[in-house]
This record gives structure tokens, C-alpha cells and sequence, in this order.
């Protein structure tokens, strides 16, 4: 199917793009952490009932994960949702630090329009495969708790994710680009060390500092650092040690990421900081214990779906802007601090020439850390995905240049015109492409063969251990 063969209009009413813009804002209303997002869960299965997808919740040991599907026989193709908020980011659509609820969550990454530009192509495929009388199912996937628990590593583990022919997804951003690079795979586990109290200065031999294990590993981890691969990250945090000095602190809890740009290279130096952590419990004699809070595999993109779904970004063009969301991305700009523009234009290997607004209006061929070749400093549950089926995505504007991810300013932008305009065009790309799969499933087919052949894949094992379960955090 020729890109031209869609009309920008046809294929898209009215009252579904008020829907879209409905639930990302009611979402967006009631931000929600991982594992907890009820609200966005009903949201979701209300509208998808509605449209006659046939609604199930629960999956993968998350109560707020969903999985609506439509159709028989043919092609399968899944569009990844999520919904989950940010602690601490509540903010209203203000160019200035005002939280709508003091000290609360906010969608400071932008997953209610996320959420609700694969549920608007998921419906909008719906209804071209009844018109079009095609065989073929679709799917949209609740993914909640990408934030705190990889909820698609959990998903992925009941292996709802394994009879797809293909799955689309996107992320808000401040470019309109294929996600095309890598990312890095990660652990993110607690070591907790357990001790005994004592007087720290009446009688300190009695006492065995769980704070000391702590630390200890810690220093261990530092020497490890020369001994990992150079692209590795290694992140720590004391999350518990203590009350006061002239207690021995009887319990402690030091948080780690490890990251790596292979799943295998993860275990290997997981492995070697859990010894630092054993040798630690020795040398202060105390215990520990594992708490394991996620696992992440690294994003293999497809290059051929990626393909397309550039074709059709390039036929439906950037989001288009007013004068007053420019004027609001401007207000947004001004709030950052000195030298932040230059720096993200330099870190995605951007020009002012290419980007002449605060908005980007352009479909770019490339995207820096986003392009084609490079690795991404972050994970992403996506990556679990992708190592199971053939995998693409997208970013489109959704708010000013130069804002961060995960900041105030970037909540007010998920909340306002900004977010929502770039998330419709994301809906309109990934649903454009998805129709073009069921139409032409020879492209699924190349597809395949890329996943299949891609020496960087192989057999998926869930990086979870058994007993894991998601736990709000």
C-alpha cells in the first residue's frame, strides 16, 4: 500500500481523535505510579469494550496490566501502550515550578499520550481491517509500571508477547525521529544487609554495622569499575543506614543499576557485584539478601518496520504548532538553566539551522543518540519485546527543545496543546503502519527474516527470578 492511498482524513474520525485527547488529559489529571494505575486501567478497558476489543486484565502478575485484542486468523499485530506517572513531578500547565498537587506524582514522561496514541491506532486498525474485510488480529497492550518495574519484563514472562507478527510503539520527545538506536540492558536490584544494634560508644564491639556492609560493597564496586567494559553503568544509592551516630545501625539498603550494552554482559557483572556484596557480609559479619527489583533486556530495533513507519512519518509530516504552544515552549525554555539548549543540540548532533523553533516542525533523518548505530545511555522495557518479536518505534514532539525528561517542565508539556498534538501524529504513524502490515504482509515477512537473522538476538530467558513479583516502589 502506497503511502498516498491514505488520506490524511479519511481513516481518522473526528470522535475517536476526541477520545485520544480525552484519556491522555483524564490521565494526565490522575497521574498514578507503577503498579497502581486503576484509574488509567479502567480508562483503557472502558473505551477498548466499547470499540468491541475483548478486554483482559491482570496479566503477567500485574493487576493493572491489560491486554484488548480484536479479530481473527491472519497477521498479529500489537501496539504497545503505557500509563504509568512520575513521583514527586505533579505540576500544572504553568511555566513556572506550580504542582497541581504539592508532593505528588506527575507525567513528567509524557505515558498518558503514550497511552493514548497506540490505543487510538489500535482502534483505528480495528475498524480498517472491519471495512476492508481483511483477516488479521490486533492487540493493545496495558503496560503499566515501566517507571519502577519493567512491567513488559513481566508480561513478557507469561509470554503474551510470542504469537506477534509485529509491535509499534513510540516515546514523547522534543524531535520527530525514528527510535532507532540501542539501548542499554539493565539490573536494578536492593542489597540489604542485616546486622546488630549496639551502643556506638558504651559497647560498640557488641554491634555489627549493617551501614559499614554497605558501604564496604560499595567500595568494592568502585574497584570493580576498572574491570567492566567501558560502556557499562554501575549507579548506587544508600536508600537505608541509620538514625543516628551513637546507634550501630543493625539494618541497611543500598539500591544498584547495572547497566550494559548486552544482556549477557549484565549477568556477568551483576554476578561480580553480588560477590562484592558477599565479601562485604564477611568482613563485617553480618548477612544479606537480594532484593531484585527489575531486569531489563537491550532494544534491538527492526530496521525494516522502522522503515516504514518513517515512510509514513514523512507522508503525514511533523505536528503542527500555533503561535501560543511556540509561545508557551518559549516560556518553558526560559526556565532552563544556562546552556542547556547548545548542550542537547550538541549531545543529538543538531543545528540551530534544523531546528530554527523552539518546536521541532521537522521530520529529522536523524536524531543523535536516537540514530541508527548508537547506544542509547538508557533502558527501556521495549527491549524485552524486541528480543521476542520484530520491534519499531518512533519519537514525535511533544514538547520544547532542550526540556528533560522527567522535569517539571516536561509534565506541564504532556498536559498542554503541545503533548497533544505531537501525540496524535504519533497515533496517526503507527496506526498508517499497521494498516500497511495487514495490507502487505510481506513486509511482515522481511521483517521476520531480519529478527531471525539478527546476531545480536538469541534464545529470550526472562532476566526475572522466579519468585520476582512487581512491588510498588
Amino acid at each position: 500500500m502506497k503511502n498516498g492511498d491514505i488520506s490524511k482524513e479519511s481513516f481518522w474520525e473526528p470522535s475517536l481523535l476526541a477520545s485520544m485527547r480525552k484519556a491522555a488529559l483524564q490521565i494526565w489529571n490522575n497521574p498514578e505510579i507503577g503498579t497502581k494505575e486503576h484509574y488509567a486501567l479502567r480508562c483503557y478497558g472502558d473505551l477498548l469494550e466499547k470499540e468491541g476489543f475483548s478486554v483482559v486484565s491482570g496479566v503477567g502478575d500485574l493487576d493493572t496490566a491489560l491486554i484488548a485484542s480484536w479479530g481473527k486468523g491472519g497477521p498479529v499485530i500489537g501496539f504497545l501502550g503505557e500509563y504509568d506517572a512520575l513521583p514527586g513531578l505533579s505540576q500544572e500547565v504553568k511555566a513556572c515550578r506550580s504542582p497541581l498537587r504539592e508532593g505528588e506524582a506527575g507525567h513528567g514522561c509524557g505515558h498518558n499520550l503514550l497511552g493514548a496514541a497506540s490505543f487510538g491506532a489500535a482502534v483505528r486498525v480495528k475498524r480498517f481491517l472491519e471495512k476492508e474485510g481483511l483477516p488479521g488480529r490486533v492487540r493493545f497492550y496495558g503496560c503499566p509500571a515501566e517507571e519502577n518495574n519493567g512491567g513488559k519484563v513481566f508480561m513478557a514472562r507469561e509470554g503474551v508477547f510470542e504469537d506477534l507478527s509485529a509491535a509499534l510503539t513510540w516515546h514523547p520527545w522534543y524531535a520527530n525521529a525514528l527510535f532507532g538506536s540501542r539501548s542499554l540492558a539493565l539490573n536494578a536490584f536492593y542489597c540489604n544487609f542485616h546486622g546488630r544494634t549496639a551502643h556506638a560508644a558504651a559497647s560498640p564491639e557488641e554491634g555489627r554495622s549493617a551501614l559499614d556492609a554497605a558501604i564496604l560493597m560499595d567500595v568494592g564496586v568502585n574497584y570493580l569499575r576498572e574491570h567492566i567494559v567501558s560502556e557499562a553503568r554501575v549507579h548506587s544509592v544508600i536508600t537505608r543506614g541509620g538514625e543516628t551516630p551513637n546507634v550501630v545501625p543493625g539494618e541497611a539498603s543500598i539500591c544498584y543499576y547495572v547497566r550494559a550494552p548486552r544482556r549477557k554482559q549484565v549477568e556477568e557483572i551483576y554476578r561480580r557485584v553480588l560477590q562484592c556484596a558477599r565479601g562485604a557480609a564477611l568482613m563485617t559479619d553480618t548477612t544479606m539478601e537480594i532484593d531484585f527489583i527489575d531486569g531489563l533486556y537491550d532494544y534491538l530495533p527492526n530496521r525494516v518496520l522502522g522503515g516504514r513507519m518513517m515512510e509514513h512519518f514523512r507522508y503525514r509530516g511533523a505536528p503542527e504548532f500555533d503561535e501560543k504552544d511556540l509561545l508557551f515552549a518559549r516560556e518553558l525554555q526560559q526556565t532552563l538553566h544556562e546552556g542547556a539548549l547548545e548542550k542537547t543540540l550538541q549531545e543529538h548532533e543538531l543545528s540551530r539551522e534544523e531546528l530554527t523553533d523552539p518546536l521541532c516542525r521537522k521530520v529529522l533523518d536523524r536524531a543523535g543518540v536516537f540514530s541508527e548505530g548508537r547506544l542509547l545511555s538508557g533502558s527501556t522495557d521495549v527491549g524485552d519485546v524486541s528480543h521476542l518479536v520484530p520491534t519499531a518505534q518512533i519519537t514525535t514532539c511533544c514538547m520544547p527543545l532542550g526540556v528533560p525528561l522527567h522535569s517539571w517542565q516536561s509534565t506541564a508539556s504532556f498536559g498542554s496543546s503541545i503533548g497533544l498534538r505531537g501525540m496524535e501524529t504519533a497515533a496517526f504513524v503507527l496506526g498508517d503502519t499497521g494498516m500497511e502490515l495487514f495490507r502487505d504482509p510481506s513486509i511482515l515477512e522481511a521483517a521476520r527474516e531480519e529478527f531471525v537473522n539478527n546476531p545480536d538476538r538469541g534464545i529470550y530467558k526472562s532476566p526475572l527470578p522466579e519468585d520476582a513479583r512487581p512491588v510498588a516502589r
